[in-house]
């Protein structure tokens, strides 16, 4: 995998605070527990940007006849998003019919 050097300059503190996780936490090393930082911070921000989504169109077939999701459409969401994710998010919007 091809990687590019990133130089960051950090606060005292926050290089501290992050110090102490890398130790806590098992990371290998800084670095470690920067990139899975990182990681963490796109994931939540695709779930956000997924969340608004279907916050959108959650609602938008009022009036309109219903179309069940084909099994093919519910594979292509569980792929989108872990299983776990998905049944949690479905549950949390009452769609607990779609089956991931």
């Amino acid at each position: 995998m091809k990687t590019k050097l990133v130089n960051v300059r950090l606060p005292e503190k926050l290089y501290e605070e992050g110090k102490k996780i890398v130790e806590n936490n098992g990371y290998a090393n800084f670095q470690e527990f920067i990139k899975d930082s990182i990681r963490h911070s796109i994931a939540e921000a695709k779930e956000e940007q997924w969340m608004k989504t279907l916050k959108r169109l959650y609602g938008s077939t009022k009036g309109k006849e219903k179309k069940r999701l084909t099994k093919k459409e519910k594979e292509k969401i569980a792929e989108e998003h872990t299983p776990e994710r998905a049944r949690e998010i479905t549950k949390r919007m009452g769609l607990e019919d779609i089956r991931v």
